[in-house]
């Protein structure tokens, strides 16, 4: 990630895999008992477990699997949390009560795909205010228990990358108001946003500070899934008025504290929003969606090492076959391996489309593609 010779790239999955894939893998010859990364044959340790519990995923703030050995867990949630809990448990639907409290309506047996978003927490200034007294930052209950002593040095005399996740802005004012009601509110109601931008951007500060000051962080990750396939939900005049100067808050506190790899994680073609976020600190991008036009190749030609990028494998060339795959695969890599600041995952978690032997494919390529370039 700084453009420095290394050995080779990491090999992993950065994001990692629908519960129903690796479920589907089992009926090609998957072992009941494999570990992904050692049957892979990945890095230890920098590919996340897949999710397996509706209810308990639907409770994260972040929109993230708790089961990720790459992170320090911190609770970003509101504590007392509103769930979750089952409010209604019918013959096809089940309505869950998150943590962050919002009510969802699950298909019953399915664990990945959207939820019918119900109702969120907040529709006015008024509710944000009685929500306010859930998020203090200096909640002992927000860190692992094991966050002391011994574990703090372990940590520091560590030989693997370690980093913090936190809910971005964006994500966060959506899973306050629900995405419609949010961008409304940029238009009819800015002073909401900004209180609730910058309560946000200070609540963060301060939570991650806890953390950062006793403990040596490799990166920060931010959740976002702010844009969807035509481009990011808001314009950069309105990320450069609301956004970026709580980004600025948070990333000028982090890189004080020796974090200088801050990656954003949306869906989305967020193409245009690049240079505010780079501009507010962030200097990472995941996962680079295809499918919604972003192009790691051009990306770096536009940007040089100012940005660093994770992803931008099209995971669509894994449901095509072998030809599809060595094209991506020789696409990408040649272009950007040679460069650094790159490492390759699909862009997006590895979808039950996807079979057993295709992505056995992928990972023997990309193999023989890393252990042949002395950059990363």
């Amino acid at each position: 990630m700084h453009f420095e010779k290394v050995d080779r790239p990491p090999l992993c999955e950065f994001l990692g895999y629908w519960p129903e894939t690796v479920q589907g893998w089992y009926a090609e010859g998957f072992p009941a008992d494999a570990d992904l990364e050692t049957y892979f044959g990945f890095d230890p340790g920098l590919t996340p477990t897949p999710w397996k519990n509706e209810v308990a995923v639907s409770s994260s703030l972040s929109g993230h699997v708790d089961l990720d050995p790459r992170m320090i867990p911190i609770e970003f949630g509101p504590i007392p949390s509103y769930g979750p809990m089952v409010l209604e448990d019918g013959e096809r639907y089940r309505l869950v009560l998150d943590a962050a409290g919002v009510k969802k309506r699950f298909v019953k047996g399915r664990v990945t795909g959207m939820p019918q978003f119900v109702e969120h927490p907040v529709k006015d200034v008024s509710d944000f205010t009685k929500m306010k007294p859930r998020f203090k930052s200096d909640d002992i209950r927000r860190f692992p228990l094991n966050l002391m002593g011994e574990m703090i040095d372990y940590y520091n005399r560590r030989n693997f990358p370690l980093g913090v996740e936190f809910p971005g802005f964006f994500g966060t004012g959506r899973k306050f108001m629900g995405t419609e009601r949010f961008l409304i509110a940029f238009h009819r109601d800015p002073e909401l946003i900004s209180e609730m931008m910058e309560f946000w951007g200070d609540f963060v500060t301060a939570t991650l500070e806890t953390v950062v000051e006793q403990v040596r962080i490799d990166f920060a990750v931010s959740w976002e899934d702010m844009a969807y396939r035509k481009g990011p939900h808001i314009s950069p005049r309105l990320f450069r008025e609301f956004l970026q100067p709580q980004y600025e808050k948070v990333t000028s506190m982090l890189r004080s504290k020796g974090v200088d790899i801050i990656i954003v994680d949306s869906d989305g073609n967020i193409e245009s929003l690049i240079l505010p976020f780079l501009e507010s600190g962030v200097n990472g991008i995941v996962p680079l969606e295809c499918g919604a036009g972003m192009n790691a190749v051009s990306l770096r030609e536009r940007y040089g090492q100012r940005l660093i990028m994770i992803g931008n494998i099209d995971r669509r060339a894994l449901v095509a076959g072998p030809e599809a795959i060595m094209n991506e695969v020789d696409l990408k890599l040649t272009s950007l391996l040679s460069i650094g600041g790159y490492v390759p995952s699909l862009d997006h978690e590895v979808p039950p489309e996807i079979p057993l032997s295709n992505y056995r494919c992928y990972v023997d390529l990309l193999k023989s593609k890393l252990s042949a370039t002395g950059r990363g």
